[in-house]
């Protein structure tokens, strides 16, 4: 008994001086499943366009696990953003043989080792100022609603604010090289607020992208036509990317308007005497909120300029998208403008692992940017949103997605949309979400694209399938 008794004792004592430091840690995540059946999303890479009804679609079940840890206090802490990815009956154990590997795990036995850090940082505010600083490997977005970045990366970030003004200053490290002195892939950004009221708001923006992993001994990094091949600059060049801008809101009646304008200017100078590649390119997007009835309704409209001839002069906005194609640089996953609400057509707002679209996400059928391999891009797209009581939650969208050009024929350039037009597809997706208890939700989204004529192989394959996608989903939040 007594022995009972002194182990009781040890137990309590230990929780009574961890007390303290467990006050001082919180945890917070999610757990999202979705369960397929499409012929459009398969478990990798791009999707998988059909050429013929004959062809079965695609049944899978995906899933996501993040937890985050905060440790400290309203002035200071240390963060760490766990991950586990997987598809159900991928691979287990050590296989493939001897290895860890993200994003599987889910076959028989489980036991794999592939739990990914997504961020690792310290924040803290500067004592008796308004500037806060996150200082290591951090979550961040851009101005203009993701289209340029949304990404996790390393550097470090301080931002303040002096009513009306805010700003933030920011550098990231997206990738060291190892060959010469200046030889990495950097961003600097600072970004200026104006609130003269809580419904207007105005910001001034400024971005400048180093890349100078492409000079000779290195590994080129930046890829402006993505992982569809074809030319562009590459391998042994060194680019200076200027990026200036204007974003904003306010709200006019019932309606609140929101976008932004930018501009890219710089040059891929070539480090080994070939040509120069000028990048002269502009991006803007305007949206309109307004409560309609019982529900929301949204109109989205964005454009991205574009040119015929890339290899001569780079006209369509250059993204962090452009940087998925290599494995140090682009891990996949990435779906950074999803305000538009598409499910299939551009990237995801549900994205987990599978992402996969025709163009601007990590599974681009057409290139991981929106820069559509210099072609550019311009979409206009709407939805409704209504909640029905307490629980149920109910949306309907539709979009539609051009080219905003077609390369010019040049074979030997690797330029040929001679087979092409401009039409990239039209949209429809509906989905409901029901609330089952505190955080936990169950939905169903379903969506039909609508091909266009851009979205074809060279002849003389056949034309595509309109594809289709139905999601279960289950997400408990904590």
């Amino acid at each position: 008994m007594r022995k009972y008794l002194v182990a009781l004792v040890a137990v309590v004592a230990v929780a009574m001086v961890a007390a303290p430091a467990m006050a001082d840690m919180k945890a917070s995540g999610f757990y999202r499943s979705k369960a397929y059946l499409s012929n459009y999303n398969d478990q990798s890479g791009s999707p998988s366009l059909r050429d013929s009804e004959a062809e079965q679609s695609n049944a899978f079940v995906e899933q996501r696990f993040r937890v985050k840890f905060d440790f400290g206090s309203e002035n200071a802490k240390a963060v760490w953003y766990l991950e586990s990815d997987m598809i159900w009956g991928d691979s287990s154990g050590s296989a493939p043989p001897g290895a860890a590997a993200r994003n599987v795990g889910g076959a028989l036995g489980g036991d794999k080792v592939q739990t990914e850090t997504k961020n690792i940082y310290v924040w803290f505010k500067i004592p008796d100022t308004s500037v806060e600083t996150t200082w290591g490997l951090q979550a961040q977005k851009d101005a203009y609603k993701g289209t340029f970045y949304n990404a996790d990366l390393a550097g470090i970030f301080v931002e303040g604010k002096y009513e009306p003004i805010s700003y933030l200053l920011g550098w990231g490290k997206l990738y060291e090289n190892a060959e010469w002195k200046w030889d990495d892939a950097t961003i600097y950004q600072v970004e200026v607020g104006w609130a003269p009221s809580k419904e207007t708001k105005l910001g001034f923006n400024f971005y400048f992208l180093q890349d100078s992993t492409g000079k000779p001994g290195g590994i080129g990094r930046l890829d402006p036509l993505g992982p569809s091949g074809g030319p562009g600059p590459a391998d042994n060049y060194d680019l200076k990317l200027y990026m200036p801008g204007i974003d904003g809101s306010m709200k006019l009646g019932p309606v609140k308007l929101s976008g932004f304008i930018f501009y890219q200017t710089g040059t891929f100078e070539s480090t080994i005497g070939d040509p120069d590649v000028d990048v002269t390119a502009y991006g803007m997007d305007l949206r309109g909120d307004l409560a309609l009835g019982p529900g929301k309704v949204f109109i989205e409209g964005l454009y991205f300029s574009g040119g015929d001839n890339p290899t001569d002069k780079y006209k369509a906005p250059i993204t962090f998208g452009d940087f998925q194609t290599t494995s140090l640089t682009g891990p996949g996953g990435y779906a950074g403008w999803t305000s538009h609400r598409m499910i299939m057509m551009l990237p995801s707002w549900d994205t987990i692992n599978v992402s996969q679209c025709l163009v601007g996400c990590s599974g681009g059928e057409y290139g991981d940017s929106l820069g559509n391999g210099g072609r550019g891009i311009w979409f206009i797209g709407a939805g409704y949103n209504q909640k029905i009581g307490d629980k149920m939650t109910v949306e309907a969208n539709v979009g539609y997605l051009s080219a905003t050009k077609l390369w010019s024929t040049n074979t030997a350039a690797g330029l040929d949309d001679s087979f092409r037009d401009k039409d990239m597809g039209t949209e429809i997706n509906a989905g409901v979400d029901y609330s089952l208890s505190k955080g936990l939700e169950v939905g169903f989204h379903a969506g039909y694209l609508f091909l266009g004529g851009f979205v074809k192989d060279p002849p003389p394959a056949n034309d595509f399938e309109d594809a289709y996608t139905t999601i279960a989903r289950v997400n408990y939040k904590f």
